[in-house]
C-alpha cells in the first residue's frame, strides 16, 4: 500500500482570511459597526445588518464582503491614529 501524501492546501488557502482578522483585531476600532455601515454605503451597496457584520467579526459567520469592510475600517482607524501620534508628537515652535 502506498503512503499518502498530506494535502497542506487547505492551510494555505485560508492564511488570508487569518491575516485580515489579525489585522482587525490589532486596529478595527471598538465602535466598528457604523463605519462599516458608512463603508457599504459610500460604495453604492445595501449594507448588512449589524447582527451579520458582529457575527462575521466574531467568526461565527463568513462573508468575505464584510471582512473587506472590516479591513478597510481598520485600515482607516490605523492612519487615523497614526497621524493623531505625529500631530501630537511635534514640537511647537
Amino acid at each position: 500500500m502506498s503512503k499518502l501524501v498530506k494535502n497542506n492546501k487547505d492551510d494555505e488557502m485560508y492564511s488570508h482570511n487569518e491575516q485580515a482578522y489579525n489585522f482587525i483585531d490589532e486596529h478595527l476600532p471598538y465602535t466598528y459597526v457604523e463605519p462599516t455601515i458608512q463603508y457599504f454605503s459610500r460604495k453604492g451597496q445595501e449594507p448588512p445588518s449589524k447582527t451579520i457584520i458582529r457575527n462575521v467579526r466574531n467568526k461565527i459567520i463568513f462573508r468575505n464582503d464584510i471582512l473587506l469592510a472590516l479591513v478597510e475600517v481598520a485600515n482607516e482607524n490605523k492612519i487615523a491614529v497614526e497621524k493623531i501620534k505625529l500631530l501630537t508628537s511635534q514640537k511647537e515652535v
